[in-house]
């Protein structure tokens, strides 16, 4: 298997905690553009040189080859002196309107690299490494800076949409995040910048396993759209009617519609409420040729409705962006974790690599669990679940993992 970014970014994360060294070669491999044909290049780039270098800053550990365009990595954690022991990766210091110093820590990653995509690395260490124990529990106030609305990157409003939302249900302390300026891959690419308050699981605590099976009847739908002036009233206006033809009585709701500040920039996400609490969305940046506001506007509606029923047609709890991030927290959490993707299965490439990457370093198995009336080698749309029993992690200790 080519070891693309996602495999990077969850091995990274577990050697961290877990203190596992790692090497990995043929670092996305398969971009590589055949010779003579232009194509994106293989190799570490600036993103996930920023998630590594900033895992190894934070628990102290070593890295070799970590250089641009490098097609093989290392990360050799520090063993921890003692089972107490807890790096301090952050800086105390004054925040404006609060009356004592806070945790503070910042992250440049270059360019428009994608901020949601870092913090998939990042995040994990951060909610099990705050305060030790007899500490303030004071939260971590994390800047980035990088793109917040890159294209094939989760968005910054699916990550504060879906993601966090998700994260709380599930157990996990509340993230709160603000924008203070979106750093987009289209049109001119300017850096954007967000601040993300991330408090830390207790020290000396757990989180539970957590199930994730029924989905629920869909009770509403949650929109965002950042257009070009000139276009929110022909996507206010399409969405009102897209919906009253195709979701009559289920509520609509506008989260956002903001001016994107450049007539190239255009993203809309839909996002699916159940009845049991669980979000379903898919969300697009547009990527075609320009064309009239009218026309972006319905084709843009059109498409992501249609990613979204698609998504809710699979029967599952999770739509597949988010069924692969949840991965690495069924392999922290104390006890079994089931994430039902209802016919998606097994899930996405994605979300395979990351069970393959948390079976490697943490040591866990996955099995297969398939809905009551149904035969596991049944094909088709079979609605099959993975739990597994995860490390049990405790926070701030180092402990929990054998």
């Amino acid at each position: 298997m080519h070891s693309g970014g996602q495999l990077l970014r969850t091995a990274a994360g577990l050697s961290s905690l877990l203190e596992q060294p790692i090497e990995i070669h043929d670092v996305r491999g398969n971009r590589e553009g055949k010779k003579g044909k232009k194509g994106q290049k293989g190799g570490l780039r600036a993103q996930h040189i920023a998630c590594i270098s900033t895992l190894a800053k934070w628990s102290s550990s070593n890295t070799g080859h970590l250089r641009n365009e490098s097609t093989q990595v290392s990360f050799l954690p520090r063993k921890r002196k003692t089972p107490q022991a807890s790096y301090k990766y952050w800086t105390d210091r004054p925040i404006p309107g609060n009356p004592s110093p806070k945790r503070t820590a910042t992250i440049e990653i270059g360019g428009v690299g994608s901020i949601m995509l870092l913090l998939q690395a990042v995040l994990p260490y951060i909610l099990y490494n705050g305060p030790k124990e007899g500490e303030p529990p004071t939260p971590l106030h994390l800047t980035v800076m990088g793109g917040t609305h890159v294209s094939k990157a989760p968005t910054l409003d699916y990550f504060t949409q879906v993601f966090i939302p998700t994260l709380k249900n599930l157990g996990y302390p509340e993230i709160t995040v603000t924008e203070s300026k979106r750093g987009w891959s289209t049109g001119p690419t300017i850096p954007g910048e967000i601040e993300v308050v991330i408090p830390s699981i207790p020290a000396g605590t757990t989180i539970p396993g957590f199930t994730m099976q029924e989905p629920g009847e869909i009770v509403g739908y949650d929109v965002t759209f950042i257009v070009p002036e000139d276009a929110r009233r022909s996507f206010r206006e399409t969405l009102s009617i897209w919906f009253e033809d195709r979701a009559s009585g289920v509520d609509m709701n506008i989260i956002k519609d903001e001016d994107s500040g450049h007539n190239t920039r255009f993203y809309l996400l839909i996002v699916a409420k159940t009845s049991n609490g669980y979000r379903i969305a898919r969300d697009w940046i547009w990527d075609r040729k320009k064309q009239t506001v009218d026309k972006v506007a319905h084709d843009m509606v059109r498409k992501v409705w249609g990613w979204v029923q698609e998504e809710i047609e699979h029967g599952g709890c999770v739509d597949h962006y988010l069924q692969d991030q949840l991965v690495i927290y069924q392999v922290l959490a104390e006890g079994e974790s089931l994430v039902n993707g209802g016919a998606l299965g097994e899930g996405s490439l994605h979300t395979q690599t990351v069970r393959w990457v948390g079976s490697r370093v943490a040591g866990v198995k996955w099995k297969t669990v398939v809905e009551e009336g149904q035969e596991e080698e049944e094909e088709g749309d079979v609605k099959a679940m993975l739990r597994c029993n995860g490390v049990g992690l405790v926070s701030s200790t180092g402990e929990g993992w054998e």
